[in-house]
């Protein structure tokens, strides 16, 4: 339901800022805002998820996430948009963090890339469903519909939440939560190498997903091939239906060979793909390009279970508000740096209300940081690789 709200936004949102006339960074800052509220309470958040009721945590999120949308869709200014964007960012924080910690919990370790895959890929379903109809919205309606749909959604989501188990936490029977504590178990996590560099690993996923496929892609779709929101929101559903295709068979995959082949050939081919995605000249080629991204961005799968795999098992709350830290530090600069290169390079249109046409720089400088991503995460030790053979020599 979270995702399905989130990506209803998604083909409206980029255009939805530019309508308030400012530059493609600045619409890359909309993209941002939320991600920056969200990378200063992922820690705390998971540190709260450690003390208290985790469903009360995910439903304060949820409630957050409800009002924020409906800011957003009232907006008389970029400002006010922008305010809203971080207050869904907050309650993003709290909800996303804790069902993190959650999941981990409950999946144990033998199967943990399965479960985590299966996760993502009902995740998927939404982001499949969101983009279509949130551009058939925005064209039958306004382009402030999908915001006031996005509220409505979420709202529902509190149902299937006030039915998850209670779980135990950790926080309970550990050292009480000083901020020396706090400060000693981060530098315990941080002190693993394979965390850190699967963490930066995951980093640029992130860095491209909200750089690339939130803000280029729909700016380049509407501005350089004069597609409408419609047209949009099925590029980018067509992308998120061929992610399924990898996403939730990689999960079992993973469980046998491990979680770096697959993180690393996603990160690989997705930097070569990315390099096509400018080069497309109608609604087909586009579609295209993002339906092969879909596939190999799919291959990131059992990411979430890499980083419980590298991380201590007495530390998981800490290690995913740290993991969510991280990744949404590449959510932040994406959006913003690839906004800023795309109005250093754009081609003005004379007459238009936009910063002009989308070049290829932005996608190239994204391809890049893939590129030094697969080399650093080469260095990474993988423990589900090692489990795999253990039990095979047994």
């Amino acid at each position: 339901m979270v995702v399905l709200g989130l990506s209803i936004t998604a083909p409206i949102l980029p255009n939805y800022a530019e309508s308030f006339q400012v530059s493609y960074t600045l619409v890359g800052l909309v993209i941002s805002s939320f991600a920056i509220t969200r990378m200063i309470l992922d820690m705390p958040a998971g540190l709260l998820s450690r003390k208290y009721n985790k469903k009360t945590i995910m439903i304060s999120g949820l409630v957050l996430i409800a009002i924020s949308s409906i800011l957003a869709g009232l907006a008389p200014n970029y400002i006010t948009l922008v305010v809203a964007r971080m207050i869904e960012g907050a309650g993003s924080a709290l909800y996303v963090t804790t069902a993190n910690v959650f999941l981990a919990q409950i999946s144990g370790k033998e199967k943990r890339g399965q479960w985590m895959s299966l996760y993502w890929g009902v995740l998927l379903l939404g982001a499949v469903l969101g983009p279509t109809l949130g551009g058939i919205l925005a064209d039958t309606f306004d382009i402030r519909a999908p915001f006031f749909s996005y509220a409505l959604i979420a709202g529902v989501g509190v149902i299937p939440t006030l039915t998850l188990p209670t779980l135990a936490n950790s926080g309970k029977d550990s050292a009480p939560q000083s901020f020396r504590n706090i400060v000693r178990d981060i530098r315990q996590v941080l002190s693993d190498s394979s965390f850190v560099l699967v963490s930066f690993a995951i980093f640029t996923l992130f860095f491209l997903r909200t750089g690339v496929r939130s803000t280029l892609v729909p700016l380049f779709a509407t501005n350089n091939l004069g597609l409408d929101s419609s047209d949009v929101g099925i590029v980018l559903s067509i992308a998120s239906m061929s992610m399924g295709l990898t996403i939730v068979p990689i999960g079992s995959i993973s469980d046998r060979i491990g979680r770096k082949i697959p993180l690393a050939l996603c990160i690989l081919f997705t930097a070569g793909i990315t390099l096509f995605i400018p080069f497309s000249t109608d609604l087909f080629t586009l579609t295209a390009a993002l339906a092969i991204y879909g596939i190999t961005t799919g291959l990131s799968g059992p990411t979430i279970a890499y980083v419980a795999d590298v991380s201590p098992e007495d530390k998981l709350e800490v290690s995913m508000g740290l993991y969510r830290m991280i990744n949404d530090i590449g959510y932040v600069l994406g959006p913003l740096l690839l906004g800023f290169l795309a109005d250093l390079t754009a081609t003005p249109i004379e007459g238009a209300s936009h910063s002009g046409l989308i070049g290829p720089i932005p996608f190239v400088a994204a391809s890049l940081v893939l590129v030094i991503a697969f080399i650093v995460l080469l260095k990474a030790d993988d423990p589900s690789r090692r489990k795999g053979t253990d039990i095979i020599l047994k």
